[in-house]
């Protein structure tokens, strides 16, 4: 648990429609009474923005807030903060498919793409030697991402891939590098990599499957730190939201999970006494609220209560 003096913070993702969708077109929730009891109790802290075509989404920036992450949005160091790295740039090194259409050029969806264990490492020991020529050394972590260290990295702006998910590839939700020289060295590094995937066996044995092969790799979260940065253990997420339940009615039970399982331990942590912290992130804002203080905020809250429907329509 955490130390009494820290606060409890949950972000909740997606906890608006996916982009696109109309203001109209957000499903009815059931009664969520503990997530209702907490917002009699909060009120709003801080928003954070982000531009449509901007290299992070809400969340990832408000979590980055949370941890007391450095960077700005595309330059938060996650590689090296997930790994505990502290001197060299690091940066995740993520396979994926590219979807080529006509008209525009997409990101497959990673859980689409199902790489295995096997697959994956095949493919690192296959990259690593053209990789090793440009001074960046590779550690598998998991399936779909691979630790990159290297002065190359150094100075990048990454989109994420949750960014790039939602909109279509275009060279601004690509890494953006600091100068033209290291630029055009990570392009071509690039394209060295897609010919080599190209001719790869494990992609072969995926196509033979009807299966995506990997055709690319995504950078993402790239930067250094100097000194450790401690993860805050008392912040917590729920992304249960982020994979859109099928049907309105999985939507809505999935709400009411939420409001058991999340929203119900940070409410009695808040009724006990511990100061708390409520995030709730969109396509477009991410909303902090936090525990009131003063008999006047308390008092205008009695009054003017926060709704959620009112919160989920500013996401």
């Amino acid at each position: 648990m955490p130390a009494p003096s820290e606060p409890l913070h949950l972000l909740i993702d997606d906890a608006a429609l996916p982009p696109g969708s109309a203001p109209a077109s957000l499903p009815e929730l059931p009664p969520l009474p503990q997530l209702q009891a907490l917002l009699n109790r909060l009120g709003l802290q801080h928003t954070i923005e982000v531009d449509e075509d901007g290299p992070a989404t809400p969340f990832e920036l408000a979590l980055a807030c949370a941890h007391g992450l450095p960077g700005a949005p595309g330059r938060v160091p996650w590689a090296a903060f997930e790994t505990a790295t502290v001197g060299p740039p690091c940066a995740w090194f993520r396979p994926c498919h590219w979807q080529v259409g006509m008209d525009q050029v997409s990101l497959l969806e990673p859980g689409e793409l199902a790489l295995a264990e096997a697959e994956s490492r095949a493919l690192l020991a296959a990259l690593q030697p053209l990789l090793q020529d440009d001074g960046i050394r590779l550690r598998y972590v998991g399936p779909d991402r691979w630790l990159a260290q290297g002065e190359l990295l150094r100075g990048l702006s990454a989109a994420s891939m949750a960014r790039a998910l939602q909109q279509p590839l275009t060279p601004a939700a690509l890494t953006v590098a600091s100068d033209a020289a290291q630029g055009a060295r990570l392009r071509r590094l690039q394209s060295e990599l897609q010919m080599l995937l190209y001719q790869q066996p494990v992609n072969d044995a995926r196509e033979a499957a009807r299966r995506y092969p990997v055709n690319a790799i995504w950078i993402e979260g790239a930067g250094a730190l100097d000194a450790p940065v401690p993860l805050r253990p008392g912040v917590r997420t729920d992304t249960r939201l982020q994979t859109p339940p099928a049907d309105t009615d999985d939507y809505r039970r999935a709400w009411q999970a939420i409001d058991q399982e999340s929203i119900a331990p940070l409410l009695g942590a808040q009724r006990a006494g511990a100061p708390v912290r409520l995030t709730l992130c969109g396509a477009r804002r991410a909303l902090t609220l936090a525990t009131v203080h003063g008999l006047m905020p308390k008092f205008m809250n009695k009054i003017r209560p926060l709704r959620l429907s009112h919160l989920r329509n500013q996401l």
